[in-house]
């Protein structure tokens, strides 16, 4: 007679035996790789993470480190306070003395007939409410943004472009950000400098920006964006998309200091204004190439190096018409940080 438990003992006794000779053989590759970062160095990492991440995926897991699953595929990013942000949890910490700093910078462009525009990438959740858990909601109506935008009106400084009413509206029509990235995608980047553009046709009314009938769509990919990087997802991938002129006409070079100065872009004879620019990776992610089609000479450094380069003489050096400082919502607190080495004499 066929006997069920005796077969079923032995299929046990060898999927053991083959599950301990599995983790003897990745032991003795790891170590061979190096005692000292055994953990860095444990074999096959990453392919094990991946399949952990889609089994707990699977499961109905939405809470990773540093990044949460939304509704309809949408990811959100949970690192640099960014859902305390959404909920309004935090007000803006030192406003006084940011609207000081930025009143001080100001001043002195305002001197020298430079046009300063403050301009606040807005985080996705500003964006797409709708796509994180209803278990997530705000605590208050005002967000620190909000905040900050009605402080410097009151205080008669009206630089700061708010992009939130034209990316909502575009969104409508086309999604402005990537499901899986934290930034805006290519037309949501494109929706941020035209309303840049006409911000600034009040002092620069010939300044008229390219629409999607003058460019190009281009897509590429898929990717895997930042978000599933950091999850350990590399089977989540999404494609990209961006605009580009039909006809190149401004050249770039990168000179590679990534965050330091990272770009510069001319238009051959061109009678444009001149434009210096200081941005984090919203800028990267396709706003700078687009602001540079409007500009005869476009100075880009990043973030991380502001206190080096916004200076007077470094300002006079680059002779430019317009000064943008571009930065990301949740990052609000460190513009009086990036702003405080600058003096006006």
């Amino acid at each position: 007679m066929f006997n069920v438990t005796s077969l079923r003992y032995r299929y046990t006794q060898f999927f053991v035996l083959l599950l301990l000779c599995s983790f003897t053989y990745m032991m003795v590759r790891s170590a061979g790789a190096g005692i000292k970062n055994f953990q860095d160095n444990f074999y096959q990492k990453e392919i094990l993470m991946e399949k952990a991440t889609l089994l707990r995926i699977k499961i109905g897991d939405r809470v990773f480190p540093l990044s949460l699953l939304g509704k309809d595929g949408w990811m959100e990013y949970l690192g640099d306070g960014n859902l305390d942000d959404f909920q309004n949890a935090n007000g803006l910490e030192h406003k006084k003395n940011l609207a000081s700093e930025i009143a001080n910078l100001n001043e002195y462009l305002k001197s020298q007939d430079i046009t300063l525009l403050i301009v606040v990438a807005p985080n996705k959740a500003s964006i797409y409410p709708d796509k994180l858990p209803e278990q997530i909601t705000p605590l208050s109506t005002q967000s620190r943004l909000d905040s900050f935008i009605s402080y410097l009106q009151n205080n008669n400084l009206p630089v700061t472009v708010d992009l939130r009413p034209a990316l909502r509206d575009a969104r409508q029509n086309q999604d402005v950000y990537y499901k899986t990235n934290t930034h805006w995608n290519g037309y949501g980047a494109l929706v941020a400098y035209t309303t840049i553009i006409y911000s600034l046709q009040n002092s620069y009314p010939d300044l008229k920006p390219y629409d999607t009938a003058d460019l190009k769509l281009v897509t590429a990919g898929p990717y895997t964006f930042d978000i599933p990087m950091v999850m350990h997802a590399n089977f989540i991938k999404e494609q990209g998309l961006f605009y580009k002129p039909k006809e190149p006409f401004v050249q770039t070079i990168y000179p590679g200091d990534s965050y330091g100065y990272d770009q510069f872009s001319s238009i051959q004879d061109s009678k444009l204004p001149k434009l210096l620019m200081f941005h984090d990776s919203f800028g990267f992610i396709y706003l700078n190439d687009y602001l540079s089609m409007n500009f005869g000479e476009s100075h880009f450094i990043h973030n991380n190096s502001i206190k080096k380069y916004l200076t007077q003489e470094t300002i006079q050096q680059f002779n430019p018409d317009i000064v943008i400082i571009e930065t990301v919502e949740r990052n609000l607190d460190g513009l009086l940080s990036q702003l405080s080495n600058f003096a006006s004499k």
